[in-house]
Order: structure tokens, then C-alpha cells, then sequence
């Protein structure tokens, strides 16, 4: 079992990733969105390698993404993201970063986390954290590869007001697992920051 400080981070980390799920509400699911919040991952990708590097400081990536998550970010990496309907429909799938550092047993993971969002309708990184506050590795729980993988990088995506089940799944893969998390919550945030913007700006047209 985890000491009482893991137990306490890690039911810390479990309310964050909490937040980031009910934060993952889409209002609708057309091919273009997906394509958009795809995009947008793939997007955010190559702006954290590209302005990591100049960051000094924890208190500089708080700054800059308002978490240090990225703080480690291995060098010459590379993702695959994948986003797909909870019918198997496929709608973005894509590769990012070194080409050299994508590898076939990525797709692997893709699948597991992918299964693990389907079962649970919860991100694989919840589920496997959920595990590790019960003492459990997620294989010692049962999640093994290559059928499951509840580790950081699947993410439910929702309608709002739909509450019986998720509409979608995106998965990322290639760097430490809360990375790969990360990367999702920040390219879903900044397609919903956008679209509030344009909203916003049209409604204000609008009114003139």
C-alpha cells in the first residue's frame, strides 16, 4: 500500500484528473472537430518542444502552461494521437515528432488505453492511479498489454448533457504517461478556448 503522502498526492492528482474530464465536454462531434482537437494536440506537441528548452525554471512553466508537467520532456521524442467515436468510428489519427521515435508498440498502447476508456468511461490515467491507491500496479490489477493499458494518455470526450456515455476517445502515446495526458487536456482546452472566442466575437457582431 502507498505511505500516507502517496496516498494523500495521489488522491490530489485524482481530484485534477477529475476536473480534466468534466473539462472535456464537447458540445458537438463532426469530423472538422476532430480534426480540430487533433490538431490542436499535434499543435501543442511541437510548441512544448520547441519553448521547453528555453524554460530556466518551475516557476517559468507555471508561467507558460500553468503546470510544470512538461518540465522533463525527453529530448528527440515522438507521439502518435488517435481519436476515434466509442463505435470504433475513426476520425483523426496522426504522428508527431521524431519520426525515428514513433514506433509500431505504440499503436499497442493506443488500443489499451483506447479499451481502457471504453470499459470504464474514465481516462486510462484515472484508472491506473485508482490502482496504484490500492497498492496495486495496474498489470497487478489485471490491465496488462496488449488488450488494456491504464496508464496516462486515453481520455473520455463527452456532450454536454449527455450523461449515459461518452461520445469519443483520444488517445495519445510516446512520452511518460502524464505527458501523453497532459497533452490531450491542453489541446482540448485550447479547442474550447478558441471556439469561446469565436462565439464570443460572433454574438457580439450580432448585437451591433
Amino acid at each position: 500500500m502507498p505511505s500516507s503522502g502517496e496516498t494523500e498526492q495521489l488522491r490530489d492528482l485524482l481530484v485534477k484528473i477529475r476536473q480534466d474530464e468534466l473539462d472535456a465536454q464537447l458540445t458537438s462531434l463532426t469530423p472538422e472537430d476532430a480534426f480540430e482537437i487533433g490538431s490542436a494536440i499535434r499543435s501543442v506537441y511541437y510548441g512544448v518542444n520547441e519553448v521547453v528548452p528555453t524554460l530556466k525554471s518551475e516557476e517559468e512553466h507555471i508561467k507558460t502552461y500553468g503546470h510544470a508537467i512538461y518540465s522533463d520532456l525527453p529530448a528527440s521524442s515522438g507521439i502518435v494521437i488517435h481519436l476515434e467515436t466509442f463505435t470504433g468510428h475513426k476520425l483523426f489519427t496522426a504522428t508527431a515528432g521524431e519520426p525515428s521515435a514513433v514506433k509500431p508498440d505504440n499503436w499497442i498502447w493506443v488500443e489499451g488505453k483506447k479499451n481502457i476508456v471504453k470499459r470504464f468511461h474514465r481516462s486510462s490515467y484515472a484508472v491506473g492511479r485508482e490502482c496504484m491507491l490500492k497498492g496495486k500496479t495496474p498489470e497487478e490489477a489485471g490491465y496488462r498489454l496488449p488488450e488494456y493499458s491504464a496508464h496516462g494518455g486515453g481520455m473520455p470526450l463527452w456532450i454536454k448533457g449527455v450523461t449515459v456515455a461518452p461520445i469519443a476517445v483520444v488517445v495519445v502515446s510516446g512520452l511518460p504517461q502524464q505527458m501523453d495526458h497532459q497533452l490531450i487536456v491542453d489541446g482540448i482546452r485550447f479547442t474550447l478556448h478558441k471556439r469561446s472566442k469565436v462565439h464570443h466575437r460572433t454574438g457580439t457582431e450580432r448585437t451591433k
